[in-house]
């Protein structure tokens, strides 16, 4: 009795083998199914029932199974072109005005570059024949005002002369620091600003930044200012007593851009706005705008399902602080440039990021030799081997702004200042709305809902067949232990 009792423990004692292991893991799945919730299963698990009407209900289950597998499957497919929809509502009667972001860029009148530019250039040197050196000059003038590239423009401008050791020479770098110690501050552009007949300190709202346009003045913008901030004019117009009416004087030739909250002036984009350059010149510009508005619950959807990023959303390689489709492009183009020549022109990198170095001129000969110093907007957007040069995106705020309308120029002779006048003349009536078709929500509902329908299952069936291979089993195999033992 003794030595049988030792061999039957001895058999408790040793390891199952995987054939042992395997008819365990079947007992677990038949007691399973034979007391799952899942329709179906108890039928097939049930050995009373005839072999016909167990395979029925086999091919049944597998049916069910597969169609609520496609149905979710579909789903899934269809999510990112069904997740959003933008709709056009009207607004409430008497709805305040919102006057949009405006940029004043300065710009070149009939190439004069002012008397401190001409005499740096002077200190450069002069031409073969030692008079004012024009190629050099042509040179810096791209260097302050971007805007005015054309291809070929540095290449044609700064061939050094072997014919003439001493001729001026285009400056190799340092072309930021030009830019500060030439470039305009906004007292030397503004002289005057109004926003629905009241006056405001021009220089307290129009903040400067470097843009792909040359250097600019934004007012209300959020690649550098903050809402609330002491530098953002309130821009909520009552329409019983304020007008949507803007008047800006200034010293300079100016180009005068209206643009959304988070975009930035660029020469590869259409532009809605009015350039004014003669002195004593002015103009009226009127314009629509319709903006965008989200709803809550379409900040919880991926970028690729609603198709936009919101302002916050920015890029890794963005050196901005908000994205729009403006800065996306710059930053695209940053990044083909980069991989091109190792440099990107300061107008390009508007905080001088030291991740992004600045080009000297050697780096925009690289550049205009690739054709890369101001590239075409439809080049960068268009498709490469079957993928998509920039994935820029337009941005969830982005509203609607159009021209309405664009005065003949009229003339003060008695003044030099250039006067603009900005006017929304219409009331706006209608905006955008993004509504969310399918939230988190929703995915939860509509897939639970196709898993019930089909297979009868819920949470608790997810419950219950993790209990029966996890606690379940772990019991039975102690419970057997001790029956060994």
């Amino acid at each position: 009795m003794t030595v049988q009792r030792d061999e039957t423990a001895a058999m408790g004692r040793r390891r199952p083998s995987w054939r042992e292991l395997g008819w365990m893991f079947v007992t677990y799945l038949k007691d399973y199914c034979a007391n799952c919730t899942l329709v179906g299963f108890s039928y097939i698990a049930n050995s009373r029932l005839h072999p016909t009407e167990r395979i029925v209900w086999l091919i049944c289950v597998v049916l069910s199974a597969m169609g609520c597998y496609y149905l979710i499957d579909d789903y899934q497919r269809s999510f990112p072109i069904r997740a959003v929809s933008i709709v056009y509502e009207s607004l409430p009667p008497f709805s305040n005005w919102k006057f949009p972001t405006v940029s004043v860029c300065e710009v070149v009148y009939k190439y004069d570059l002012g008397t401190e530019v001409e005499d740096y250039v002077k200190s450069l040197g002069g031409d073969v024949d030692g008079d004012y050196n024009y190629d050099v000059e042509t040179h810096v003038s791209f260097i302050l005002f971007p805007h005015q590239y054309h291809e070929g423009t540095i290449n044609s401008h700064c061939l050094p002369n072997e014919n003439c050791a001493g001729c001026a020479t285009c400056p190799d770098t340092g072309y930021r620091e030009l830019l500060t110690r030439f470039g305009a501050n906004c007292s030397d552009v503004f002289s005057q600003c109004k926003l629905s007949d009241r006056e405001f300190d021009c220089c307290q709202y129009f903040l400067p930044l470097i843009t792909p346009f040359g250097r600019c003045y934004l007012l209300n913008s959020l690649q550098n200012n903050v809402r609330g901030s002491e530098h953002w004019l309130p821009n909520i117009l009552a329409p019983g007593t304020e007008r949507a009416l803007m008047n800006l004087l200034t010293h300079r030739p100016v180009q005068v851009n209206l643009l959304n909250e988070e975009d930035i002036p660029h020469t590869a984009l259409a532009a809605v706005g009015v350039s004014v350059t003669d002195p004593g010149q002015h103009k009226t510009f009127q314009f629509n705008m319709e903006s965008m508005e989200n709803d809550q619950d379409v900040h919880e959807i991926e970028p690729q399902a609603r198709n936009c990023y919101f302002p916050e959303e920015v890029l890794p390689f963005s050196v901005y602080k908000a994205y729009s489709f403006s800065t996306c492009i710059t930053d695209c183009t940053r990044q083909f440039q980069m991989r091109m020549c190792g440099c990107t022109p300061y107008m390009m990198n508007p905080f001088a990021d030291p991740r992004f170095p600045d080009c000297d001129l050697a780096g925009f000969n690289c550049l205009e030799s690739h054709f890369m110093v101001k590239p075409d907007a439809k080049l960068l957007l268009g498709k490469k081997n079957g993928k998509t040069n920039c994935e820029c995106l337009p941005s969830c705020n982005e509203g609607d702004i159009r021209a309405i309308y664009e005065s003949v120029s009229d003339f003060n002779r008695s003044s030099t200042a250039r006067n603009i006048t900005l006017s929304m003349p219409a009331l706006p009536t209608d905006q955008y709305r993004r509504q969310a078709l399918r939230t988190r929500l929703d995915v939860v509902v509509s897939v639970g809902g196709m898993l019930g329908l089909f297979l009868g299952a819920s949470i608790l069936s997810g419950i219950e067949f993790i209990h029966y291979f996890t606690v379940r089993a772990l019991s039975n195999a102690v419970r057997a232990r001790q029956e060994r033992v």
